[in-house]
């Protein structure tokens, strides 16, 4: 931080007799003292304020210690008016405002984390200090990046990621950076804590953060990609395709039926959108053990639209038992 100073202003004046030529013509000059950071020309807050007097006929400076309290003060507030002041706050000001939207961001976020962790959903992703769930942590790399995989009405499931972090900045700069869509960056093994449980956490800051992604991107970076290929070439893609296209126009009884043809055939070739498709289709159509059944196939390969989709209607068949399927996903390594 440095000073600058500056001619604030000039006024004359005709009240004091110059020491040297008897002249009543004085300008009287105030000069400020500003402190600034790195710009000269945004001042952060006045230090010091100024008067010179001088003549206007010998430029001789009048002795300003001469002058009672009272006529210097007269002479300051003509020169240093409060209006005139505030902008030699802007630096100050700019703090203010800085700070002030970085507590507001910060109660957003708080906000949004407290929402999220009372009604999570799969693809959620917590910042988790895990001392307080594994005391076998090294005590210099004890922050780990959790996703929520599953979900029942009393749990939620989730995987960490492989890799401890010292700092909590490294959570967010793997985001950030797109690893997580990796598909080794989170381990297999599941996690499943009661909602209340994590309700807990988040309150004594284990899980100190909540983001959930909008449009699959956290920070402007793709954070969700599907474990599928885009390859044309894969069994079933044609196929689910063509009932996609049908599915577009399922205004009739011919076209709904050409798609789950084409549906079926994708997913008998193992192809899990067309899976999911054609249990979307079945649930639509309510067929609800059908539906169940495929999208459970497609879940037991990893697909999470399929596992949420399970999950998400399972109560709708007395048969289906999300515990079950819980454990089983866990099985497979999912």
């Amino acid at each position: 931080m440095e000073n600058k100073e500056i001619e604030f202003k000039k006024i004359t004046i005709d009240h004091l007799t110059c020491q040297s030529c008897n002249s009543k013509q004085h300008r009287v000059i105030g000069k400020l003292t500003y402190l600034y950071f790195f710009i000269e020309s945004i001042p952060f807050f006045p230090v010091k304020k100024t008067i010179n007097i001088i003549c206007n006929d010998c430029d001789s400076a009048f002795d300003v210690d001469s002058l009672s309290s009272s006529a210097y003060k007269a002479l300051s507030k003509k020169l240093f008016k409060v209006y005139a002041l505030v902008p030699m706050y802007t630096g100050i000001i700019m703090v203010l405002l800085a700070l002030f939207y970085w507590q507001y961001n910060n109660y957003q976020a708080n906000s949004l984390s407290q929402e999220y962790i009372e009604s999570p959903k799969i693809n959620d992703f917590y910042y988790i200090n895990q001392t307080a769930i594994n005391d076998k942590i090294p005590p210099n790399k004890k922050y780990v990046l959790g996703k929520v995989v599953s979900l029942t009405p009393n749990t939620v499931s989730l995987v960490f990621s492989r890799f401890l972090f010292e700092n909590k900045s490294s959570l967010a700069s793997d985001i950030r950076g797109a690893k997580v869509i990796d598909a080794n960056y989170f381990n297999k093994k599941r996690h499943v804590f009661p909602r209340d449980k994590l309700i807990n956490f988040y309150q004594n800051e284990t899980v100190f953060s909540v983001l959930r992604p909008k449009n699959s991107k956290l920070f402007g970076t793709i954070v969700l990609t599907t474990n599928l290929s885009v390859n044309k070439e894969v069994k079933g893609y044609r196929e689910n395709r063509i009932g996609l296209s049908f599915m577009s126009g399922a205004d009739s009884k011919a076209n709904l039926e050409d798609a789950e043809r084409f549906f079926l055939e994708s997913a008998n070739k193992g192809y899990v959108q067309g899976q999911l498709n054609l249990a979307r289709l079945y649930l639509d159509t309510n067929k609800i053990s059908q539906a169940l059944e495929w999208s459970k196939i497609a879940a037991l390969k990893g697909y999470d639209l399929a596992i949420e989709f399970y999950i998400q209607h399972c109560s709708a068949s007395e048969d289906c038992d999300v515990a079950a399927f819980n454990a089983e996903l866990i099985e497979v390594g999912f």
